[in-house]
């Protein structure tokens, strides 16, 4: 493209992808005025981990705010509330907070959709586990939400994984 000059790859995606980011979350429920809770006795719908694995996949690339809960940016707790609130499931707004619910699995047991809360030098750092030793989280200031590797560096960390789901 020539002539403005402002045209740059990274903010055509985001153009195109910030109303397909909302068209997700609106069909998701996530609005104002949403109902709370899925209360913890009743069953899981059918499919919910694939809608939380897939909205959470889709928000990779979106910058990291600290304090942040929308897609104008997340830090860490605040994306993992954020999704699962999509999907009428409220959990605590920190990362603190969200390493303390009840649901713990072994990791061996993980599946799709669990909440990964890690011990770091700085805190507590939570994100959403999307596929077997792969996370979404926000990773911290000047960078982006991610998709990356259970690898050796995270497992030493990863202390608790929490089935938020189906406890």
């Amino acid at each position: 493209m020539t002539g403005s000059g402002n045209f740059t790859p990274g903010r055509f995606k985001l153009c195109v992808a910030l109303p397909v980011l909302a068209c997700l979350a609106l069909a998701a429920g996530c609005g104002p005025g949403r109902p709370a809770v899925t209360p913890a006795s009743s069953p899981a719908p059918a499919g919910l981990r694939q809608k939380i694995v897939t909205l959470a996949r889709h928000l990779v690339g979106l910058p990291y705010h600290y304090g942040g809960t929308d897609i104008d940016g997340f830090d860490c707790s605040g994306l993992v509330h954020y999704v699962f609130h999509c999907f009428g499931l409220e959990l605590p707004r920190t990362a603190r907070n969200q390493a303390r619910l009840a649901g713990r699995v072994k990791l061996r047991r993980a599946r799709p959709g669990d909440l990964l809360a890690f011990r770091l030098s700085s805190g507590w750092h939570t994100a959403i586990l999307v596929a077997k030793n792969r996370f979404v989280h926000a990773p911290g200031k000047g960078r982006r939400l991610e998709l990356v590797k259970l690898n050796d560096w995270w497992s030493r960390r990863l202390k608790a994984v929490i089935d938020v789901i189906d406890r």
